[in-house]
C-alpha cells in the first residue's frame, strides 16, 4: 500500500507541473493583455485592457494619501491633470504619482526630460518587468514606481494606465492598487477598467466602490454591470442590485458564483463556490473578501495576479501552490525566497527522489526534486553533481536557479566537486550574491582568461581594497595576453569593456584592446538589436536629464531573458549609458550579470 501510495502521490505531482508547464510564459510585454483573463464579453470600446499581477517585499503603500501629504511607501503631487501638448483625443495624465520619490531610491520627476512622448509610450509598452531576470526586473520596477511629470506631446494612452498594467503583469499587485487608487482621469475608459482591475486584485475596499469606480454606473459591458450590482448590493440598495441582475440577464448572463459570493458575504456565510467558468478580477475580489482561497483551478484561468494569491495562499495544497507558481515562474513575481520555501514545501514521494526524473518536469517542479535529492545527498561531490544539473539544462535562467539553488551551492567546498565545474558554481554562487562563497573557487587557479575576468566579476559584484587590485592586476594580464588575434574571447573582452565603462582605471592598451574586442562578429551573438535603436541610446545618454528615456532603451535592448545571447559591444555600451545618465549601482548590477552569464 506504501508503495501504490507513493506512486499515486509522485503522478499527481508530475500532473500538476505538467499543466502548468503549458502556461509557464511571462504575459506579453507588447500590446496589452486582456485583464482578468478570459471574459464573457468584450473590453471597453476604448481597448480598455490590461495586466496580471504581484506584491513585492516593500511595505503596502498608504492607502489615505492625499495631496501634497507624504505618508510611507505612497506619494502624490498635486497638480492638476495636464492634457498632454497637441493631443486631440482627450486624454491626460493626471498628477504624477507613485511610491518612489526622488530621495527614496526613484529616477528623478523629471526623468523624462527631452524625452519625445511616443517614443515613451512605446518603450513603457515594451518594459520588461515580467521577467526573472534580476536586472531587468530591479530597474524596471524603479522605472515604473518613479513620481514622474509626463513628457509632453500627442498621447495615444496615459502613462499612468501603461504603468498601472505592467505593475500587475510583473505581480505587484499592492503597489498597483495604491497607484490606481492615487488619482482619477475623466473621460479615459482604458485607464478605468485598468484601474478598477488593480483595485479589485489589490483588495482596496475603499476605494472598490467609491468614485473611482464610476464607471460602473453608466457603462454597459459586462464586468462594469456585474461590479455595479455587486456595489449596490454592498451599500444595502438591494432594489438596485436586482435591477442590475436584471438587465445582466436580460443579456443571457449568468454567473451563479458571482450570485453565491455575493450572498454568503452580505449573509456572513462562507461557501466555496463548486466552479467558476469565467473568473474575473471581481471574483477574486469577493472570493478574498469572503475568506476564501484563490484556487490553483481558478487561477489557471487568469494571469499573474491570481496565480500568484494562489501561490501564495497557505491554505492551497503545496503541490496546487507549486502548480500555481510554475505558470508564472518567468515573470519573477514570486520572490527567490518564497520560491524557495515553496519548493521545500513540496510533498515528493521517495521512490520519486530514488527515480529522478527531473528532466520530465517543468522547471520549478524539476528545480524542486532537484533541491530535495541534494538537501538529502550527505556525499558532496554526488550532491554537487546533483546541483550541476540543477543548472545545466536551464542556461537561460542561470540567475533564477542562483536564487533558488544558491544556498545549497554554498555547501560545497571547491575541493568537493569536479574542476570542470568552477566555473558553474563560482558563477552560480556570484549570481546568488554569495561573493564571499564565488571567490574560493578560484582561489589558486592558474592566471587564464576565465580566472580574470572572474576577478572583475567578483569584484564588480563585492568590492573590496583586495578585489580591487586583484581586478587591477587581472585587467594587466588581460591586456598582454588576450588579444583578438589570438584568443578572441567575449570574457576578455568584456571584462576590459565593463571596466571602462564603469570608470575603472584602465590603461590606454587596454582601452584600444578593448574597442578592437567589441568590434570583432561574436559567433556566440543570438540576440542583434537594430543599430538604430543602439545609436537612440547613445543619442539618449549624451543628453543630461534624459536618465528615464535611457533606461528604457537599455531595457528594451536587455529584455526580459536578461544579458545573455547580447554582442559585448552592446551590453558595454548600454553600462556605459546607465553609467553616464547617473544610474550606476543599476550599470553594475548589468555589467556583473553580463560577465556570470557569458560564455568563454
Amino acid at each position: 500500500m506504501t508503495g501504490c501510495r507513493a506512486r499515486i502521490a509522485f503522478a499527481a505531482f508530475l500532473a500538476l507541473a505538467v499543466m502548468a508547464a503549458a502556461q509557464d510564459q511571462p504575459p506579453a510585454t507588447g500590446a496589452p493583455t486582456p485583464l482578468g483573463g478570459p471574459q464573457t464579453a468584450p473590453a471597453p470600446s476604448s481597448g480598455g485592457q490590461g495586466p496580471d499581477a504581484q506584491p513585492s517585499d516593500d511595505p503596502p503603500p498608504a492607502a489615505d494619501a492625499v495631496p501634497g501629504e507624504f505618508k510611507p511607501g505612497i506619494f502624490r503631487k498635486a497638480v492638476q491633470p495636464v492634457v498632454t501638448e497637441g493631443d486631440l483625443s482627450g486624454v491626460v495624465d493626471g498628477p504624477p504619482v507613485g511610491t518612489l520619490d526622488d530621495a527614496h531610491g526613484g529616477l528623478g520627476q523629471a526623468m523624462w526630460s527631452g524625452a519625445a512622448r511616443g517614443d515613451i509610450e512605446d518603450l513603457l509598452g515594451r518594459i520588461p518587468f515580467a521577467s526573472a531576470d534580476p536586472f531587468a526586473r530591479s530597474l524596471s520596477r524603479r522605472v515604473l514606481l518613479t513620481i514622474s511629470d509626463a513628457p509632453p506631446g500627442a498621447a495615444r494612452r496615459a502613462l499612468v494606465t501603461i504603468r498601472i498594467e505592467k505593475l500587475l503583469q510583473g505581480g505587484l499587485i499592492d503597489e498597483a492598487g495604491a497607484t490606481a487608487a492615487a488619482l482619477r482621469l475623466g473621460n479615459d475608459p482604458d485607464f478605468a477598467r485598468v484601474q478598477a482591475e488593480a483595485l479589485l486584485y489589490a483588495g482596496r475596499d475603499k476605494e472598490v466602490c467609491s468614485d473611482l469606480t464610476a464607471t460602473r454606473l453608466t457603462a454597459p459591458e459586462p464586468f462594469w454591470l456585474q461590479l455595479r450590482s455587486w456595489c449596490f448590493a454592498a451599500s444595502g440598495d438591494g432594489a438596485s442590485a436586482e435591477l442590475t441582475r436584471a438587465v445582466l440577464e436580460a443579456q443571457d448572463i449568468k454567473d451563479p458564483a458571482l450570485d453565491r459570493l455575493t450572498s454568503d458575504i452580505l449573509a456572513g456565510r462562507k461557501t466555496s463556490p463548486a466552479n467558476i467558468e469565467h473568473p474575473t478580477a471581481l471574483h477574486i475580489y469577493l472570493l478574498r473578501k469572503a475568506g476564501l482561497p484563490v484556487t490553483n483551478a481558478i487561477a489557471a484561468k487568469l494571469g499573474t495576479a491570481a496565480n500568484l494569491l494562489a501561490a501564495r495562499d497557505p491554505r492551497n495544497k503545496p503541490a496546487d501552490r507549486l502548480a500555481a507558481a510554475t505558470r508564472i515562474a518567468s515573470t519573477g513575481a514570486l520572490s527567490g525566497a518564497e520560491t524557495v520555501a515553496l519548493l521545500n514545501a513540496q510533498d515528493i514521494p521517495p521512490s520519486a527522489l530514488v527515480k529522478g526524473d527531473a528532466d520530465k518536469l517543468p522547471y520549478l517542479p524539476a528545480q524542486s526534486l532537484l533541491r530535495r535529492q541534494a538537501s538529502l545527498e550527505t556525499r558532496l561531490p554526488v550532491r554537487a553533481a546533483i546541483l550541476s544539473t540543477a543548472v545545466t539544462p536551464y542556461p537561460e535562467r542561470w540567475a533564477q536557479t542562483a536564487q533558488l539553488q544558491g544556498d545549497l551551492a554554498a555547501t560545497i567546498p571547491p575541493d568537493s566537486a569536479d574542476p570542470a565545474n568552477r566555473i558553474l558554481f563560482a558563477r552560480t554562487l556570484a549570481l546568488a550574491g554569495r561573493s564571499d562563497a564565488a571567490a574560493g573557487w578560484y582561489a589558486g587557479a592558474p592566471d587564464s582568461i576565465e580566472r580574470e575576468a572572474f576577478l572583475v566579476l567578483i569584484d564588480l559584484a563585492a568590492p573590496t581594497a583586495a578585489r580591487d587590485a586583484a581586478a587591477q592586476r587581472a585587467i594587466s594580464w588581460l591586456t598582454i595576453n588576450a588579444t583578438p588575434q589570438k584568443d578572441p574571447s567575449p570574457l576578455a573582452a568584456l571584462a576590459l569593456g565593463l571596466s571602462d565603462a564603469l570608470g575603472r582605471p584602465i590603461s590606454p592598451q587596454a582601452q584600444t584592446l578593448a574597442a578592437a574586442f567589441e568590434a570583432l562578429p561574436w559567433a556566440s551573438v543570438t540576440r542583434r538589436p537594430p543599430d538604430a535603436e543602439l545609436a537612440m541610446l547613445r543619442d539618449a545618454a549624451a543628453q543630461p536629464g534624459r536618465r528615464g528615456e535611457v533606461a528604457l532603451r537599455v531595457l528594451a535592448l536587455v529584455g526580459d531573458g536578461g544579458p545573455r545571447g547580447l554582442s559585448p559591444s552592446v551590453l558595454i555600451a548600454c553600462v556605459r549609458a546607465l553609467d553616464r545618465a547617473g544610474l550606476t549601482a543599476d550599470a553594475r548590477a548589468l555589467a556583473v550579470e553580463a560577465l556570470a552569464l557569458s560564455p568563454l
